[in-house]
């Protein structure tokens, strides 16, 4: 589902009265009235209700043969099965990557599962197709979605590390483009761009509607459940959610709350970050930035201090994780991570895990291979902690200042810009951004003292201002900090020992 201003709706969603029949012909249930149209309260284009509504009443239910999966689609798609073999989804439906042949050669389409819906799609435009009447109803253009970001646009992010994630994208988009109008003669870039905006934005992942009914991802495209808006920031609230129902393969939205005549439905989609919803959906949350996470590149290679034996050997450590698969490194080595505040989580332990390989200072190739299985170090000792901080601080730093504008700047531009277009969510997106950076930063600073502290001082510093369990970074400064520090302080009890020794003797 997506966000649908009524400047972006297509003629054919206009005749909603049509596409209700197509969809009571194949056994969808109406329990309330529903009508298409602009909603007076948010100005978006969606499904509004002609009646009142009791909380927890259904308000729609569709029947299995309306959620159209993955493999539906590979299987009704001519075009899709033109292209040649599929393995799996490599964005999300599964495991794998497709080949294609082309041109007498042969290449993987980079993003299968959405390939597959978009041409699938692009099939069913033609009158009389058994899907023509949903596919009708679809939007005629998108807008603000980063697929479709130009030059200027993407100028926005400034040195925002999301740039090259749509650079990417939109590279990905064209390289399948070129294999797809192999299959489907007549095939526009634009076109093709289209389509994988469709997908992107009204694809639905069953498992977490499910109940706990499905065990594995499935991947659909749902009509009318793709009609159903995220709530734009405090205007209206959610008042509709979905399930699926894995028995049955039925799928419904039922009321979370009394709902009024002429409300529009309104399901929150449960994005965390900006940089996700912005990318899925084509719009940005100012209440969200407290949330934000964002990507980080850098070079695995480069390593802090004199080149050396340890250098040499973490050089071939990294291409011998390369070689095995383990390790997704660019040819100058530049590696991808998440970074939100965080240090405890699984994406989180990753960045760690790089930024204590890149200061460490192997002697053998034994010890990488203790305490850095594919280059991901696990806590190694008390220096290297706090050096991998301080390395990871210094990174995050040069970041910060690369940006073109200051968060007091682009704070100021917030309050005066207008909340829409390519600018606001690229202001959006940058402004969390740093945000994040800057208190990354600040908690790093925080804790570095902590590495002076004897392991009796450490926890009392704990048991004071380190004590929420539930918070992660505290957890970290409990579990990790309080780990290195009684490491330190034993060998120290060891030496001290030792020396005692050898004066009396």
């Amino acid at each position: 589902a997506a966000l649908l201003p009524a400047a972006c709706v297509g003629a054919g969603s206009a005749d909603f009265g049509l596409f209700r029949s197509w969809l009571v012909e194949r056994g969808a249930s109406f329990a309330a009235k529903l009508e298409v149209g602009e909603d007076v309260v948010t100005g978006l284009r969606g499904l509004l209700l002609q009646e009142e509504v009791a909380n927890g009443k259904t308000l729609f239910e569709l029947p299995s043969n309306l959620v159209l999966s993955t493999d539906a689609v590979r299987q009704q798609g001519v075009a899709w099965q033109q292209l040649g073999s599929c393995s799996g989804g490599g964005d999300g439906g599964g495991s794998g990557t497709c080949a294609a042949a082309s041109g007498g050669g042969s290449a993987e389409i980079l993003s299968p599962t959405h390939t597959a819906f978009a041409l699938f799609l692009l099939e069913q435009r033609a009158p009389g197709a058994p899907w023509q009447p949903w596919v009708a109803s679809l939007p005629e253009a998108f807008q603000g979605f980063p697929i479709l970001y130009g030059e200027e646009d993407l100028k926005g992010l400034q040195a925002s590390p999301l740039r090259k994630v749509v650079e990417l994208d939109q590279d990905a988009v064209s390289k399948d483009f070129a294999l797809a109008a192999g299959a489907r003669g007549n095939l526009s870039l634009e076109e093709f761009r289209w389509a994988r905006t469709a997908v992107k934005s009204r694809v639905f992942g069953l498992k977490s509607l499910s109940g706990g009914g499905l065990e594995e991802e499935v991947i659909a495209m749902i009509p009318l459940a793709d009609f159903v808006n995220h709530p734009p920031d405090g205007v209206v609230e959610a008042n509709v959610e979905p399930a699926y129902d894995a028995k049955t393969g039925s799928f419904r939205f039922s009321a979370v709350r009394d709902m009024k005549r002429g409300e529009g439905l309104y399901w929150d989609y449960g994005f965390k970050s900006n940089r996700n919803s912005l990318l899925r959906y084509g719009f940005v949350s100012q209440r969200r930035v407290p949330l934000t996470d964002m990507p980080l590149f850098f070079k695995l290679t480069d390593f802090p201090g004199a080149a050396g034996t340890a250098q040499s050997l973490k050089l071939k450590w990294i291409e011998k994780a390369k070689q095995d698969g383990l390790l997704a490194a660019e040819d100058d080595g530049t590696v991808f991570h998440e970074l939100s505040l965080s240090l405890t989580s699984h994406t989180s332990a990753k960045l760690l895990g790089h930024a204590r390989f890149m200061v460490l200072q192997p002697k053998n190739a034994t010890v990488l291979e203790e305490m850095c299985p594919a280059t991901f170090c696990t806590p190694v000792s008390l220096a290297n902690e706090r050096a991998a901080l301080k390395h990871l601080a210094e990174l995050l730093e040069a970041l910060t200042a690369s940006y073109g504008t200051t968060v007091a700047e682009d704070a100021k531009l917030m309050e005066e810009s207008p909340k829409e277009g390519a600018v606001w969510q690229t202001l959006v997106v940058r402004y969390g951004e740093k945000q994040v950076l800057r208190g990354f930063g600040r908690l790093l600073g925080a804790m570095d003292p902590l590495f002076d502290l004897s392991p009796w001082a450490l926890a009392g510093a704990v048991a004071e201002h380190w004590n929420n369990s539930a918070s992660d970074i505290h957890r970290y400064v409990q579990e990790t900090v309080t780990l290195v520090v009684e490491a330190e302080g034993l060998k120290w009890a060891k030496r001290k020992t030792r020396e005692g020794r050898a004066k009396a003797a």
